[in-house]
């Protein structure tokens, strides 16, 4: 009689314990920081933003931009260490 109320539970187990994958930290940064410009995507160009998706910058070229700042887009040296820097360049990387 146990097994059988306990069956339930323990079918329903892994469910529950599969959970969302992590946030990459760049990812989240990304949204804080760069997506109103640019779009979560990378496409939206508001501001004179270019569409990240088909940028040809280098990891070099655009971490200088996000730190530097160029045009109408900010400087982030002082908002985010060289880290959060490299994880924002990492990700925006990844927009295709």
């Amino acid at each position: 009689m146990m097994f059988r109320l306990l069956l339930p539970v323990l079918l329903g187990a892994p469910a529950v314990l599969r959970a969302a994958p992590p946030v990459p930290p760049g990812q989240a940064l990304f949204q804080q920081n760069c997506a109103r410009c640019h779009g979560a995507n990378g496409k939206l160009g508001l501001n004179g933003a270019h569409d990240l998706t088909k940028s040809n910058l280098n990891a070099f070229g655009r971490t200088y931009l996000v730190t530097n700042g160029l045009g109408k887009m900010p400087a982030f040296k002082t908002k985010l260490s060289a880290a959060q820097v490299a994880q924002v360049v990492a990700y925006s990387q990844t927009l295709k």
